[in-house]
């Protein structure tokens, strides 16, 4: 996450309007999720890609380690919606008998898991995109613009402010349990990890209650108030967007 926030605000593309960003990323993601076509769904993926690694400069180790995270979760997922248990043989591709109950895999299933498993990668694809390019604050900005209610988009101001809050909560106590040796055997890690999480919550109550106090101090009525940079639309990006768009809507009625 502080790895994600930090290239949000030093990549090649940070200058850009969020706006454009942000149109770019939906509209490639609605286009991902009312598609069943794999090839678009991988097209899609490469070019985002691109984008990120050649034009947002964000090194592509750090592209493959942030990728390889949802990684094992679209696999089981997949591997749930492939594999079936029937009492019908005929209806699998690939399967094993056990009594009167037969396991394994459909034609159906296997393409089935196939497209989500595009469907879903391409889609992350497009959220990293956002994610990597355009900080917290600025997505915030354009969901406001867009007129999204108020009370939302406060939350996620304090959300997202609590997700460091958090880590660095965690991380504060965590070295705190190493110094003392907390964890030099998988008994006293045991101990020291539920030690860590029981104090965690409670000190993190104590910062938001803390962050409560000195909101209120400085004038909090219920409503985040921020200066804003005044942000200017470029004609050119915004062809350039719709242009790549109509290709990738084209190519998924062709294909």
């Amino acid at each position: 996450m502080i790895v994600i926030d930090q290239y949000a605000y030093t990549n090649g593309l940070k200058e850009i309007h969020p706006l454009e960003k942000f149109i770019l990323a939906l509209m490639s993601l609605i286009i991902c999720l009312f598609t069943k076509s794999t090839l678009l769904h991988l097209i899609i993926f490469i070019v985002m890609s691109t984008i990120i690694i050649g034009i947002a400069k964000i090194p592509f180790s750090t592209y493959l380690k942030i990728m390889l995270i949802p990684l094992a979760f679209l696999g089981i997922s997949c591997f749930g919606v492939a594999f079936i248990i029937t009492k019908n043989p005929l209806i699998l591709t690939y399967g094993i008998g056990l009594g009167s109950w037969f396991i394994g895999f459909s034609l159906e299933g296997i393409q089935s898991a196939r497209i989500l498993f595009f469907r879903a990668y391409s889609s992350i694809g497009c959220m990293y995109f956002l994610a990597l390019t355009t900080p917290m604050i600025d997505i915030i900005w354009v969901l406001r613009k867009i007129k999204l209610p108020s009370i939302l988009t406060d939350l996620m101001i304090i959300i997202y402010r609590f997700i460091f809050v958090l880590l660095e909560t965690a991380s504060l106590i965590y070295i705190s349990q190493d110094s003392r040796l907390g964890y030099s055997s998988i008994k006293r890690s045991y101990v020291s990890l539920g030690g860590l999480i029981s104090n965690l919550f409670f000190k993190v109550f104590l910062r938001s209650k803390e962050l409560f106090i000195s909101l209120t101090a400085r004038g909090y009525t219920g409503d985040f108030n921020v200066l804003e940079e005044a942000k200017v639309l470029s004609f050119t990006h915004i062809l350039m967007i719709a242009f790549l768009e109509v290709i990738f809507i084209v190519l998924a009625f062709i294909l």
